[in-house]
């Protein structure tokens, strides 16, 4: 069989799988790394290359991190800043609680700054005499945009900067997400606290459902089981716990390791992740316990496809398809077309494969242009950040549902203004910052 037809059939049949919901993620990714051996689109050692690959591992180093963070009584310890601080308006509750995620999601990505801080809202929410509905989608609203913020923030930006490195000649830095993260928290914040009260409902919590939905499954198995399990507590004790400091100062040199690039993500993430466990902080059974194996496996059987896309010229097929619809006269039309198809597959399938898929098209599209990679590939990251439509778009979203009392209806109101907003930042902003 033709490669490039090969290719296409195989991303067919996985968006096809990702969408019906029946495939666990786990199956499709690893089917697509051996359909695209058996049929002799990569070889093998290509094939199963995604398990070894260093951004897998700097991922799964971060879910430690983040459970170091947790067991040792940090997250909750920023929580209770909140609880002290926010008052009873809902205005400054709003701007205490969105600035708190921020800062967990830049430090432990934005599925554990959710989890920690959803009892906390909740408390806040009582306190207050604010309904939970107006606080629990702002709180996911606004880590997803937090997620752009650091390299850490989110698996799509270690992603896309690996993808830089091989498409633009360098990784993006670790705070260079921030020039566009930083403008996109305040604008979602001053968004949330205009349009919240209007577009969101005003209902209390229902009961958490005793069984999820087959999609709604799938996307709580991207979250550790730590997570899963106790992701709505009851807020008890806010006290640095044992090993707190320790946590703190690995997470720094992390950080500078990160930031001034001393060592490769790989290096600082798995360095960080055996000083945690070598000090005690957290213990093997919790380390196992803490990590997302889905995201893992997600990620290295779709990297091989997105390979597959780039080797075989599929994607130049598919660029030079799209290029002969918008022009190449000005390379904004095509970022746009390929940022709307980010966020419209964003909604329904894990916002790490739908990236992974689009960008080796961007890259072709930007090759082709002669221009930079680099506006396309953030770009991408802007709109893979915009799920904001439905509740089963990211675990984030997924986990204030029954907290907050939320159908599935709810999302997009305040939603669909916000990735419009994102959607703007990608096409227009991101290229005055990174140029063609």
């Amino acid at each position: 069989m033709d490669p490039i037809v090969a290719t296409f059939l195989i991303l067919a049949a996985a968006i096809v799988a990702f969408l019906s919901a029946r495939v666990p993620l786990e199956i499709v990714a690893v089917g697509v790394a051996l359909a695209l051996w058996a049929t002799g689109v990569l070889t093998l050692p290509e094939a199963l290359a995604g398990f070894g690959d260093p951004t897998v591992l700097f991922i799964a180093s971060l879910f430690v991190l983040a459970s170091a963070l947790d067991t040792s009584g940090v997250t909750r310890w920023v929580g209770s800043v909140i609880l002290a601080r926010a008052g009873t308006r809902r205005g400054r509750i709003l701007l205490w609680v969105g600035g708190i995620v921020a800062v967990l999601t830049a430090l432990i990505s934005i599925n554990g700054a959710v989890a920690a801080l959803i009892p906390v809202a909740a408390v806040i929410a009582r306190r207050a005499k604010v309904p939970t509905s107006q606080l629990m989608i702002p709180l996911a609203f606004v880590a997803s945009a937090a997620s752009l913020l650091t390299l850490t923030g989110t698996p799509v930006n270690v992603v896309v900067s690996d993808l830089a490195a091989t498409e633009a000649g360098r990784p993006f830095g670790f705070f260079e997400f921030a020039l566009v993260g930083i403008p996109l928290v305040a604008a979602t914040i001053a968004v949330i606290i205009v349009l919240g009260p209007r577009l969101l409902p005003h209902h209390g919590p229902d009961a958490a459902p005793a069984t999820h939905t087959e999609r709604e499954t799938e996307t709580l198995s991207l979250l550790p089981e730590s997570v899963r399990t106790g992701a709505v507590t009851t807020v008890t004790d806010t006290r640095l716990g044992r090993g707190s400091r320790r946590t703190l100062v690995i997470t720094a040199a992390m950080v500078v390791l990160l930031a001034t690039g001393v060592a490769p993500p790989a290096v600082a993430g798995l360095a960080a992740a055996a000083a945690v466990v070598a000090t005690r902080v957290v213990r093997l059974p919790d380390l196992y316990h803490g990590i997302s194996w889905t995201t893992l496996v997600l990620i290295a059987g779709m990297i091989p496809l997105s390979v597959a896309f780039l080797e075989t010229g599929a994607a130049d097929v598919v660029a030079a398809g799209l290029l002969s619809v918008v022009g190449e006269a000005d390379p904004h039309l095509a970022l746009l077309v390929v940022c709307v198809a980010v966020v419209v597959l964003g909604q329904f399938i894990s916002n790490v494969a739908t990236v992974l898929i689009i960008a080796p098209v961007a890259a072709s599209i930007a090759a082709t242009l002669e221009v930079s990679a680099l506006p396309f590939l953030m770009a991408l990251t802007v709109a893979g950040a915009a799920s904001f439509l439905t509740p089963v778009a990211t675990p984030a979203n997924l986990m204030v549902m029954a907290p907050g009392g939320y159908r599935f209806g709810d999302y997009w109101r305040l939603g669909l203004p916000l990735a419009a907003l994102f959607l703007v930042a990608a096409v227009l902003y991101v290229p005055l910052i990174w140029r063609f």
